[in-house]
């Protein structure tokens, strides 16, 4: 049987509240579930992580509100090598600080115009990428702007944001990322 408080970590994770992401709790927690839960159900969830924890809240009827913004973030976290997380299972600060150029470091010592510029030249390598590459790579690009405005930096998100939503191309598969990103600033659609 899993624990409440494993469910109310569960809760959180998916609204967007937990304080420690799954990366770091499963190994902090695997002894105990270990022993609580049939072994079954122990793997699957070891495996399936959060698609698993998301079945077990609803099956224990918890009641939550989840933020796909949270669990993509969560998504990419775990995608990430151990080496570059912190003990929270999060990105490490000397990791974040070289990510785009370095423009994460320059937004996180509050040097916007480093930052933008880094940014620019980031956005710049995209648009010159094969357009099957810079179609995946602008969305990366953009979900990252929207994870850091709405969870994280939102200095840095906003200037992300506002990058994707001047692109000006007759791409139709860049036009998602776009139009997100437009979305999300208010402004009406593409020209």
């Amino acid at each position: 049987m899993i624990r409440p408080e494993h469910l109310a970590y569960f809760k959180n994770l998916f609204e967007g509240r937990a304080e420690i992401s799954w990366k770091a709790w499963f190994p902090q927690n695997e002894a105990q579930l270990t022993q609580d839960l049939p072994r079954v159900d122990f793997l699957r969830l070891k495996f399936y992580n959060l698609d698993e924890a998301e079945k077990l809240l609803k099956q224990a009827g918890v009641e939550y509100i989840p933020s796909p913004l949270a669990i993509r973030r969560e998504r990419y976290y775990a995608q990430l090598h151990q080496s570059v997380l912190d003990e929270k299972g999060r990105p490490k600060e000397a990791f974040l600080r070289k990510a785009y150029g370095g423009a994460v470091g320059a937004f996180m010592d509050k040097n916007f115009e480093k930052g933008k510029k880094a940014l620019k030249r980031e956005l710049g390598k995209i648009m010159r990428r094969h357009p099957l590459v810079r179609s995946e790579d602008l969305g990366d690009f953009y979900f990252s702007g929207e994870m850091e405005f709405e969870l994280g930096n939102r200095d840095l998100g906003q200037a992300i944001i506002e990058l994707v939503a001047a692109v000006q191309t007759d791409d139709d598969l860049l036009f998602f990322a776009i139009d997100r990103a437009r979305e999300l600033l208010g402004q009406g659609p593409r020209q």
